[in-house]
């Protein structure tokens, strides 16, 4: 199983990379449970980012399929970040998902 790779993904991947925000990621890690492929995954933090487009994501069957993908993360300890947005991405989404996305790896706070 491999995913498309979006255009706001790749978006993202670059905003990150700009931001020094991609040491220790890696891109569409197969996670083995229910076939799930993070969007991006820092595995030394066990962090996982999904990038959730509105059309695809907002349907009640693929809410339920996120929530128990969520569910079976989490339990495993993983920390997971869903971040829903309405493409195509502007340069102001851009930066809100990457300062989001800053703030959920607390980078701040490493020392």
């Amino acid at each position: 199983m491999h995913p498309k790779v979006s255009k706001a993904e790749i978006e993202v991947f670059k905003a990150l990379s700009m931001a020094g925000l991609t040491g220790g990621m890696v891109t569409q890690k197969s996670i083995i449970l229910k076939s799930t492929i993070p969007d991006f995954c820092w595995i030394n933090k066990k962090k996982i980012v999904y990038l959730d487009g509105l059309p695809v994501h907002s349907s009640d069957k693929q809410v339920e399929k996120d929530e128990e993908i969520f569910d079976l993360l989490t339990a495993q300890g993983w920390d997971v970040l869903r971040i829903p947005y309405e493409p195509p991405l502007t340069e102001r989404a851009l930066g809100e998902i990457v300062e989001k996305i800053r703030r959920f790896l607390d980078l701040d706070n490493e020392e």
